[in-house]
């Protein structure tokens, strides 16, 4: 079967016609169509070639493109291997660059090797937190939603750490939850996403649990979010963690239109009136943005004798509620002011409804792979080794 490439470019049809010439199957769009691409539906090509002759960096859609189809390779035509389009190439997962003089051997021996050498590497899962009104447990729930997926992957390696991202723009809670008193936060991230890596991440989170890491929000200025930059976060961190858990506010329009890269967004109700009616208003707008297989509904503070029911959450937000987690007052006060999961004890009903909503998110098959190549930037790496 020949090999479908789709060509972006801003500045050549020559180029476009050298592939066709080479018997590959073409498809071509502008760069800045790139966008239009970054969605679920796109039936993607077995490469994408882009064109980056001209440009500094890597268009932003390449980010969300990659994380909705992964195994989709990926080939950078440059005028000249400039090392800084080579490190931010790296770290988007891209292995490889031709540069000019393009021929058509050249190019056909970059996209065969993205096309026919690809490795499977793991891709972590994303998990997003927003309550449909303040108060209703949200921070709680993705604390020791988070604790609890740690505590199944705990010691299987670097990878199988999990993430908490607290994405309130200031004066988030889930340091407070998790007794710990951060250095760093998302403002640091989002300042140096330039240089984003492993290394410099691991200086900008904390230890919030065993085998939990948080990247706590700001308290000393609120984050000024824009939607580029929280797409790359939530890119690199599926790409370093095994799980990430993001606490996040439903009032920054900004970064509800930025989950493309989440598994799942959970909106978190309880049974009051109010919470009920904003679920549901919540519910509908995610949906449309995202789809109904991505946006669940979790109810916290379960009451059985309360006058709404869960039927009747239900309905207000049009889906079977996920999980129901049971009312625990003292113990859940408790856990905040000592700083400390309710899900590290055991022996009571929230910390084991913890742990088995965690369970039903890690269970089999559901991590995705990412298709990764020993590409001129991996050869580069490589030499002098």
């Amino acid at each position: 079967m020949a090999i479908h490439a789709h060509f972006a470019s801003d500045l050549d049809r020559p180029t476009a016609d050298l592939l066709r010439g080479t018997g590959i199957k073409v498809s071509q769009s502008a760069l800045t169509e790139l966008p239009t691409l970054a969605t679920s539906a796109w039936k993607a090509p077995d490469v994408l070639l882009l064109d980056l002759r001209g440009r500094s960096g890597l268009p932003a859609a390449l980010a969300t493109i990659r994380r909705l189809h992964p195994a989709m390779g990926v080939v950078l035509l440059a005028s000249e291997l400039d090392p800084t389009l080579l490190l931010e190439a790296m770290r988007a997962g891209v292995s490889e660059v031709v540069t000019e003089p393009l021929t058509a051997a050249n190019l056909m021996d970059g996209i065969k090797r993205v096309a026919g050498e690809r490795v499977p590497m793991q891709v972590g899962q994303v998990f997003g937190f927003v309550g449909a009104k303040g108060g209703v447990g949200t921070t709680t729930v993705a604390v020791n939603v988070a604790t609890a997926l740690a505590m199944s992957a705990r010691g299987l390696g670097e990878m199988d750490r999990v993430l908490i991202i607290d994405l309130h723009p200031v004066g988030g809670d889930a340091a407070v939850f998790t007794g710990v008193e951060p250095r760093f936060s998302v403002l640091d991230a989002f300042e140096n996403m330039h240089r984003l890596d492993r290394s410099l991440f691991k200086t900008l989170v904390s230890e919030a649990a065993p085998h939990t890491d948080l990247l706590a929000s700001t308290d000393t200025g609120s984050v000024s979010f824009d939607r580029e930059r929280v797409q790359r976060l939530l890119t690199f961190a599926a790409e370093t963690y095994r799980f990430t858990v993001v606490d996040m506010p439903r009032s920054e329009p900004v970064i509800l239109d930025a989950l493309d890269q989440m598994t799942t967004i959970f909106i978190v109700a309880n049974q009051e009136l109010a919470t009920v009616k904003s679920a549901g208003r919540l519910a509908a707008r995610l949906r449309e943005r995202y789809g109904s297989e991505k946006v669940r509904t979790v109810l916290s503070r379960s009451d059985r004798e309360a006058d709404i029911g869960r039927g009747d959450v239900e309905k207000a937000v049009r889906s079977s509620v996920a999980h129901t987690f049971p009312s625990d007052y003292r113990l859940a006060l408790h856990a905040l002011n000592a700083g400390r999961p309710v899900v590290l004890d055991n022996h009571n009903e929230l910390s084991a409804s913890f742990k088995r909503f965690a369970a039903s998110l890690s269970g089999p098959g559901r991590d995705t792979e990412r298709p990764k190549s020993a590409g001129l930037i991996g050869r580069l790496m490589s030499v002098g080794k």
